[in-house]
């Protein structure tokens, strides 16, 4: 399971960081946020030892994102927004411990 979160880690991180210098065409994260729900995006649970359908979450949100056109920090938000479970509580912890470190 550690290899799962940490595979997961990786995957975020990567699709996160694809094409840096792109900006929100909305006005507000509200408008951002409607446009990109807009797509249906994918919810993920995290079901253990399943990276394939990490993998595959994380692809469609990219197709999305490069559709759109979003910086990292809503990338990000929006991709921890979709997070169910398992995963939303790994998240939070996550997030939490990397703020605390900074």
């Amino acid at each position: 399971m550690e290899n799962f979160m940490i595979r997961m880690t990786e995957l975020l991180e990567t699709s996160m960081t694809t094409r840096r210098n792109e900006r929100v065409r909305a006005t507000g994260v509200d408008e951002a946020l409607e446009r990109f729900l807009k797509f249906r995006p994918p919810e993920f649970y995290g079901e253990a030892e399943q990276e394939t359908k990490a993998e595959l979450f994380l692809e469609q949100l990219s197709d999305i994102y490069d559709t759109l056109k979003y910086e990292v920090a809503l990338r990000v938000t929006f991709v921890a927004f979709r997070l169910r479970g398992m995963t939303k509580d790994w998240w939070f912890r996550a997030s939490k411990a990397r703020a605390l470190k900074n």
